[in-house]
């Protein structure tokens, strides 16, 4: 369980973070430069926030009031690095000796590392140095040396960020049955949506240094509250609000006049694939000319607004230069508030 309200200035952005979760995986998830790893960095422990509070599990580990520190070897945190961070003179077994407590009589100490050999399939890979390692040999030996010490907290700081793609798939298996497993509360640092939704129960959305707050995965998904939000969440199509007038939104950029669905709405959002054919008739229908089509989608652009641009899905019979007609779906429209 962890309840955490963090503070730091910094030099491009003053850091505000508040999170709240129990025994669950949780996404942080923005772009970079968000302040997701110092998000990560401060609950470790590694930087001292300017203020705020940290508790896990009931014990306080940072708290600027009562003036509480707790140094990072002894808050039983569990971080993987981008790069993995493993000793580089030192063999497998070494590095996760290294994560195992050194007050454990070393006969345990060597059991326990066997054990961990075995349960991430390192056996016979013992004596190898990491620059030995392939990458996924690599993120298995930090991971098993993360939960050498059975954290209270473990801090996955995109993980798969250094993996070619083809690696990824089978490496995520692992990791998933690995954070299903984890009895305590564990941060995944992304910015890559199909992660979250396969490995995550919920998500917090950081932009510019603020944290949203944590909302279920799939609604996140399907109705982001914010721009930011719905960017990430991948709604190809979001736009400012102009104006509002007789409950109907206008949409400039978009050259579209919407029933507002959500009072005090600063945006709206919608993906490619809700675009539809209309007729000219149909109520909400924008005249839109091609600019160009692929098998991924279409390209099109408001007539009324030609230096806009709207994505829709893909059409094989649609071509660059043609006019249609194009229709959201009422339901099918995201409203969004404005950013925390």
């Amino acid at each position: 369980m962890l309840e955490a309200y963090i503070e730091k200035k910094l030099a491009s952005f003053h850091l505000r973070v508040e999170l709240d979760a129990a025994n669950e995986t949780l996404a942080l998830l923005g772009a970079s430069g968000a302040g997701k790893t110092m998000t990560l960095k401060c609950l470790a422990g590694v930087e001292k926030p300017d203020r705020g509070k940290i508790v896990v599990d009931g014990q306080t580990w940072f708290n600027s009031e009562r003036r509480i520190f707790v140094p990072p070897q002894e808050r039983g945190v569990g971080l993987l690095f981008q790069n993995y961070a493993l000793f580089p003179n030192m063999t497998v077994r070494q590095n996760l000796l290294c994560g195992l407590r050194r007050e454990t009589p070393r006969r345990a100490r060597e059991a326990e590392a066997s054990r961990l050999m075995e349960r991430f399939c390192l056996t016979g890979l013992e004596d190898r140095l990491p620059s030995q390692l392939s990458g996924g040999q690599q993120q298995r030996v930090a991971l098993a040396r993360c939960l050498a010490r059975k954290p209270k907290l473990l801090l996955l700081d995109e993980p798969f960020a250094a993996l070619d793609s083809h690696l990824r798939w089978r490496l995520e298996q692992e990791l998933a049955s690995t954070l299903t497993a984890f009895e305590g509360t564990a941060l995944y640092v992304t910015h890559d949506r199909d992660e979250a939704l396969r490995l995550c129960r919920r998500v917090c959305v950081m932009q510019w240094g603020r944290s949203q707050k944590s909302v279920d995965v799939a609604r996140w998904y399907r109705n982001p509250a914010t721009r930011s939000a719905a960017q990430l969440a991948g709604f190809e199509n979001v736009a400012d609000i102009s104006a509002v007038r007789d409950g109907l939104a206008e949409i400039a950029e978009w050259g579209m006049l919407l029933p507002n669905a959500r009072g005090g709405a600063v945006a709206a959002a919608f993906r490619a694939g809700d675009a539809r054919l209309a007729g000219a008739q149909e109520d909400f229908a924008v005249r839109c000319r091609i600019v160009r089509s692929t098998e991924q989608e279409t390209i099109v652009t408001p007539v009324e607004c030609p230096s806009c641009y709207i994505r829709a899905g893909a059409d094989g019979q649609w071509k660059a230069g043609d006019e249609v007609w194009l229709r959201v779906p009422e339901e099918k429209i995201v409203w969004l508030e404005r950013e925390a």
